[in-house]
């Protein structure tokens, strides 16, 4: 695995490695479970080193899981090369950047 997500506090979570089509369905299937308690997430990526468009799929599945539970969700330290995929694409505004 190139990737580990690490609990830093409640609801807070940090994301490191790499997010790209060999890895986004083993994170996917590792945090999906999270939505079903907080009332609040928030996604660190300060620490993902690299990413492509299946980085962005991962994110909106995040958005969709969080909406469906009724969750906050945040990303903070996004990635430049995922922002401007984000803003390629025309949903970083649907994406809470902190």
């Amino acid at each position: 695995m190139s990737f580990k997500v690490h609990a830093i506090q409640d609801g807070r979570l940090k994301i490191e490695g790499i997010l790209d089509f060999n890895t986004v369905n083993l994170v996917k299937k590792q945090t999906i479970g999270l939505f079903n308690g907080p009332s609040e997430i928030q996604f660190d990526l300060s620490a993902v080193s690299q990413s492509n468009s299946a980085a962005l799929a991962l994110l909106l599945e995040w958005l969709k899981a969080a909406q469906k539970n009724q969750v906050s969700l945040s990303f903070s330290n996004l990635p430049e090369h995922l922002r401007q995929l984000a803003s390629v694409y025309g949903i970083e505004q649907d994406l809470n950047i902190i």
